[in-house]
């Protein structure tokens, strides 16, 4: 699609979106057939999301683009805007993302998306007013719906400040006024993780509040945003480490439900991808969402690790193909979203390592998502078979040669340990990358051994301090490599990699 519009004709072109509940019928059980509680429910005609044209309120509008159809299924876009560094964030966004908001934006996965979000964060403190009619303005005219992240939980005296969550009703006043001003209204809130971080969270300042008091305070939370925009539809994103099981989240919308009357118009997952069978948990919850009534969704992200912006939108597109390749379809909500350091770059899609390339290729050549040839290439021993002298339940050998540096494998033991990688024949080797999941840090020891003509030569020692996920080179080049094994002899924690990478020259 293409519009011609100036800036100042975008900001002056207010459109009067009409949203209601993200499935329809979502909070009326009769509608879902839900069979999982017998609680009452309220039916919330003021959330039902379908399209509808409307006449503008705004002063002399122009050309109305309809609202996206949000029935369905549904793709959302979230970038991480530029915003000052701090501590959690010592980098500030994508660079080009207000590019995203020209009149000839260069990106035509635009036409596959229904929702863009933006962070809660970006609207309420950082945002000058010109950036935010600009953005408001692109998404209204787009026919998309504009979506807001946002933490909804008061801290009290005794717990909750400074954790993710507790943001606030006060917050989400201001960021209403803001979009308001801006010219624009909020057809959706994704509310920032307050089950986890108001329930199970368990560090400092945590508050162990039940679900019913989180349940009651989201609630609260959510008739404070309808007084400014009545329509509003209130979805939950919710994380899954360690010890969350798809229960916990099943359990958290049947409360919800209990207590409010209603339903949440969808729940999406920050999937921790470190845990073994989270594309079956994820599946698990977004069968029971199908059969609560409930969209369920998943956040595609790469790694805050991640060094480049190839290797981060490689890493989530294998996660695209795992999760659908177990559940066998995509889940009811996709979230390409990014709350790291990369991508730097959202732009131009014609590139093939920006954040709108991705959305494209997903729609429109799925198989192409994920490692290319040159970077299988790149590391020999990327998915070959692997031995290892012990294993830990939940971190297989297989994990430290997945290409991904948010998964491991760990002895589950104390050195001495080894792990070795058959390659899938003689190779030239121009170095050996290791990457430990290594605490604390301290000293360690590691031989590198390959197999060479049919027997083993030593082609590099490491010592010394060694910290978690700093990377240690062994450098070659080696002819006619077959194998290669790494033997730790000392170490202060349980030997794990996240990674071991042969790369060819």
């Amino acid at each position: 699609m293409s519009f011609v519009y100036t800036p100042a004709d975008m900001r002056r072109t207010l459109i009067l979106l009409v949203v209601a509940a993200v499935v329809a019928g979502c909070s009326d059980p009769a509608v879902s057939g839900s069979t999982s509680t017998d609680v009452p429910v309220v039916s919330l005609p003021a959330t039902s999301l379908t399209a509808a044209a409307t006449t503008s309120s705004s002063p002399n509008p122009t050309t109305t683009f309809p609202l996206a159809d949000l029935s369905g299924e549904l793709a959302w876009f979230a970038p991480l805007p530029p915003m000052p560094t701090g501590p959690g964030r010592q980098f500030i966004g994508s660079d080009d993302f207000m590019d995203l908001f020209t009149t000839d934006a260069p990106w035509q996965a635009a036409a596959h998306l229904q929702v863009f979000k933006l962070y809660g964060e970006w609207v309420a403190y950082h945002a000058t007013p010109e950036q935010l009619a600009d953005a408001v303005a692109w998404i209204q005219l787009h026919g998309l719906a504009l979506a807001v992240e946002a933490g909804p939980l008061d801290p009290p005296a005794d717990c909750g400040q400074g954790i993710e969550g507790f943001a606030g009703r006060d917050e989400g006043t201001l960021i209403a006024n803001r979009i308001s001003e801006a010219g624009g209204r909020i057809d959706v809130v994704a509310l920032d993780e307050p089950y986890y971080y108001g329930s199970v969270y368990d560090g400092p300042n945590a508050c162990h509040w039940d679900a019913a008091k989180v349940a009651a305070e989201v609630g609260e939370y959510i008739e404070v945003m309808r007084s400014s925009f009545p329509g509003i539809v209130v979805g939950d994103t919710e994380p899954t480490p360690m010890p969350t099981t798809p229960s916990t989240y099943t359990s958290w919308l049947e409360s919800f439900r209990a207590v409010n009357g209603y339903d949440l118009g969808f729940l999406h997952l920050d999937i921790d991808w470190g845990r073994e069978g989270w594309a079956a948990d994820a599946a698990a919850i977004v069968r029971f969402g199908e059969e609560f009534g409930v969209p369920i969704g998943i956040i595609y992200t790469g790694n805050q690790s991640d060094s480049s912006d190839d290797q981060w939108l490689a890493i989530a597109g294998e996660r695209v193909k795992e999760y659908e390749g177990v559940a066998g379809s995509a889940p009811s909500h996709v979230l390409f979203q990014s709350w790291m350091d990369h991508p730097d770059r959202v732009l131009p899609e014609t590139d093939p390592w920006t954040f709108t390339r991705m959305v494209l290729t997903y729609f429109e050549d799925h198989e192409a998502l994920g490692f290319t040839e040159d970077q299988l290439a790149a590391d020999l021993a990327l998915g070959r078979p692997v031995e290892a002298s012990a294993t830990a339940p939940g971190s297989g050998t297989d994990r430290a040669v997945d290409g991904d540096p948010g998964t491991h494998w760990s002895a589950g033991d104390f050195a001495p340990q080894w792990i070795e990688i058959t390659l899938d024949g003689p190779h030239e080797v121009a170095a050996i990358r290791l990457t430990p999941s290594q605490y604390p840090e301290g000293e360690t020891a590691h031989r590198v051994l390959g197999l060479v003509d049919g027997g083993w030569v030593e082609l590099g020692v490491v010592t010394g301090n060694t910290r978690d996920g700093i990377p240690l080179v062994v450098m070659g080049p080696w002819s006619d490599v077959e194998r290669v094994r790494v033997e730790t002899d000392s170490s202060p924690s349980w030997v794990a990699w996240y990674e071991i990478e042969v790369l060819a020259p």
